[in-house]
This record gives C-alpha cells, sequence and structure tokens, in this order.
C-alpha cells in the first residue's frame, strides 16, 4: 500500500446541535484508526481534517461577533485535532491537521484535491432507507465526487485484515483495482478473492425470444469461459504470485448488487476492493454505481478505487 503515502482522514466533531464536541463517534474513531494502521503499512502521513459545518444560529451568532466566537470554535476543534496529531505521533506516524468551514462532503474533495492527498478515509453508519434516499451520506458523496481512492470504514467492521476480495466488472479501468487488491493483500499477508458476477439479465431476453434452457446454458457457459479468461489476461499482468496466502477467481451469475453482499458475507471478507465509474456532477448524482449501492449493506470494509482521468 505505499502508493498512499498522503492519507487524509475525515474528523466528524459534530455532536447533536454542538459544532465541535469531544465525544467523537464510533465511527470516526473506526476511521481514524484504519488511517493510522494504513499509515503504518505504507509509511505514509496522515492528516486530520475536520469540517465545521456552522449552523445558521451560530452563523447568526457569528456575524455578531465574527472574531471572538469564530475563533473560540476553531480554536477547539485544534485542540482536539491536535490530540490526535500528537496520539499518532508517538506511535511513529508523522500527522497534521485540516480544519475547513462549509459541507463535510465538499471540503473533504477540496481538500484532497487542493493538497493531493493519495486516499480519503472516512467512517460511515448505517441509515434507514428512506433517509438514504433522498439524501445520501456523506461518505456516499465522497466516494462519488473524489478523484483519488477512497476508503470506507464502519465500527463493526474494523477488524483483523485476514480476506481481501476484488470485484472487478472486466472493464478497461479494471486492471488498476486487480493491482490495489493484490497490493492490499501482500501488506496484510492476507488471502485474496477476485470476484465477476455474469449478469443475468444479459441472457433474460433469451427466454423471451424462445430459446430453449439448453441453448441458453451453452451461451451462459461460453460468457463464462470468456469472462474467466479475459480474467486471467489481466491478471498475468499482475504480480499475485508472490501472495503467501494464496488467490482464488469466482465467478458467479447474478446481480452484481446482490452477489457481491452475499459473497463477501460467505467469505468473511474484511476488505472488498471495488471500482467506480468517472462520472462527475448531476449525472453522477442521478446515476451512482455499484458501490454506492452496496456501501450502506455490505459487511466489510470499503477500498474504492477511481479511474485515472
Amino acid at each position: 500500500m505505499s502508493q498512499y503515502s498522503s492519507i487524509l482522514v475525515g474528523v466528524d466533531l459534530h455532536h447533536g446541535d454542538r459544532a465541535v464536541s469531544k465525544e467523537l463517534g464510533p465511527e470516526v474513531r473506526a476511521a481514524i484508526e484504519q488511517a493510522l494502521e494504513l499509515a503504518a503499512h505504507s509509511g505514509g502521513t496522515v492528516t486530520f481534517c475536520s469540517v465545521l459545518e456552522i449552523s445558521a444560529q451560530t452563523a447568526s451568532l457569528i456575524e455578531r461577533d465574527y472574531e471572538n466566537l469564530l475563533k473560540t470554535v476553531e480554536d477547539f476543534a485544534s485542540e482536539l485535532l491536535d490530540a490526535e496529531v500528537n496520539a499518532a505521533n508517538q506511535r511513529g506516524i508523522a500527522a497534521d491537521k485540516s480544519i475547513r468551514f462549509g459541507k463535510a462532503w465538499q471540503e473533504l474533495v477540496n481538500e484532497a484535491t487542493e493538497n493531493r492527498h493519495h486516499l480519503i478515509v472516512i467512517g460511515t453508519r448505517p441509515r434507514d432507507t428512506a433517509t438514504r434516499l433522498l439524501f445520501g451520506s456523506t461518505a456516499q458523496k465522497v466516494l462519488r465526487l473524489a478523484a483519488c481512492p477512497v476508503w470506507i470504514v464502519k465500527p463493526d467492521e474494523v477488524r483483523e485484515i485476514r480476506e481481501i476480495a476484488v470485484a472487478t466488472d472486466l472493464g478497461e479501468s479494471s486492471l488498476p483495482i486487480l493491482q490495489a487488491g493484490i497490493a492490499a493483500a501482500r501488506a496484510w499477508n492476507a488471502r485474496l478473492y477476485v470476484l465477476h458476477v455474469l449478469e443475468a439479465d444479459s441472457l433474460s431476453h433469451l427466454l423471451v425470444a424462445g430459446v430453449s434452457e439448453p441453448e441458453i446454458a451453452a451461451c451462459q457457459q461460453r460468457l463464462r469461459n470468456e469472462a474467466e479468461a479475459q480474467l486471467h489476461a489481466q491478471l498475468a499482468l499482475c504480480d499475485y504470485r508472490t501472495l503467501q496466502q494464496g488467490m482464488q477467481v469466482e465467478i458467479v451469475t447474478g446481480s452484481p448488487d446482490r452477489e457481491i453482499g452475499r459473497f463477501v458475507t460467505a467469505n468473511a471478507v474484511d476488505l472488498l476492493v471495488i471500482g467506480t465509474h468517472g462520472r462527475r456532477g448531476i449525472e453522477a448524482y442521478l446515476l451512482g454505481n455499484t458501490a454506492e449501492r452496496i456501501l450502506p449493506s455490505i459487511e466489510a470494509s470499503l477500498l474504492v478505487i477511481k479511474p485515472s482521468a
């Protein structure tokens, strides 16, 4: 994981109605711990970034006494981040801090872009379906809009990394995803699974057209053979043979969203490595992708690799 030599970790200091609180949520602690573990593996640095989202009431007070109140809020946040920096330093990890004002997802993306961080680590917690559909989470927005890879961790999923899975669609951007998964497996001395899902919908039209079941089965087998050959051709370009715990290739049929989740659960996967498309702006908001859709329910940490510019 040496490619992640500059790691940005989001530190949410909000709690209830308070703009800054000493009570860090479990998802924040999980993100911090994961970032520090990554830095220990990569020999990299960590930047603790807190974005203060000022409420309308607080903004009104700031307008009346801007210098004093803003200084108080910022200083309090600075003291809390200083404690995290010092704790990292005591573990032999170089660290610094960044405090920004605005929307958390937007400022985390801006910080990563402006200071050329190689990876964003952010915690997330489950939301009810209605809230998730209407608003999405900070993690989902960062995942969608950040140019660099994003590591998303949930408090319950912070555990020793022994099993890593790479989900690949075999597209033109899939090789870096495979390489990232192999690098992670090597860094943690973990077993690696490489998973490809053949979408069942691609054959459903044959049933409507009256094609016989044996013909459909033959077609499905041909697609599986082609996918396996393509996957092994890509793996031949990667240095997977040095993995001490080995690698296993799996090709399944079904819906990617559902089958990836099932595979992660069935194999007790600790880290899922997956890619995302390169859409930006309103198109990204409207269409989403598999990585975003599986985020709320996946039982593993998630490393999302972005397509190269």
